[in-house]
């Protein structure tokens, strides 16, 4: 169990904290690249802003998955914070299988989409699926990191707790 733990946890460590970085890295140097050749050598490079806006996209992505990781995200949470713990625990219930099953719903036709997408960047002729598979990324981490955060709250909910034991002291507690 925990070299399966180990295992999980460097797969999202690698597309939720090293890979977004690795790419943020390749579109800073690519930003610099276009500052210099547009100012410095007077010889714009389209490239480097078809990569930087590229790359842009995909750090979003991968972002927002480090952002739901450590509950970093924009939340409403008018009603919520009013409530007692009962009505939060079974608030938080109803956002995992809300969430779980419109993410679960979009996972396969987004995947189809990108695998018959033809389409390629205009200069670097990068095809799109690349620039976009973290989009489905994002909805399998999203809706695995739900169904554990469901499987907490229930049983926080049938052990009359009702509280919250995920993302608890360092943010960092959730595979």
């Amino acid at each position: 169990m925990v070299v399966l733990r180990k295992a999980v946890r460097w797969v999202a460590d690698f597309f939720e904290i090293h890979l977004p970085i690795a790419v943020f890295v390749m579109l800073f140097l690519a930003f610099l690249t276009n500052v210099v050749c547009r100012y410095i050598l007077r010889n714009p490079q389209n490239w480097t802003f078809e990569l930087s806006v590229n790359a842009f996209v995909i750090v979003g992505l991968l972002g927002a998955c480090a952002a739901y990781r450590k509950e970093d995200h924009v939340v409403f949470d008018l009603l919520y914070t009013r409530l007692g713990s009962k009505g939060q625990n079974i608030l938080r219930m109803l956002s995992s299988v809300v969430v779980i099953v419109f993410f679960t719903i979009a996972l396969p036709g987004s995947i189809r989409y990108l695998v018959r997408l033809p389409a390629v960047t205009s200069i670097m002729r990068i095809p799109l699926r690349f620039i976009f598979l973290p989009y489905p990324i994002l909805l399998i981490s999203v809706v695995l990191r739900s169904a554990y955060r469901l499987v907490l709250d229930i049983r926080a909910f049938r052990d009359k707790s009702y509280v919250q034991t995920y993302n608890v002291g360092d943010g960092d507690a959730l595979i």
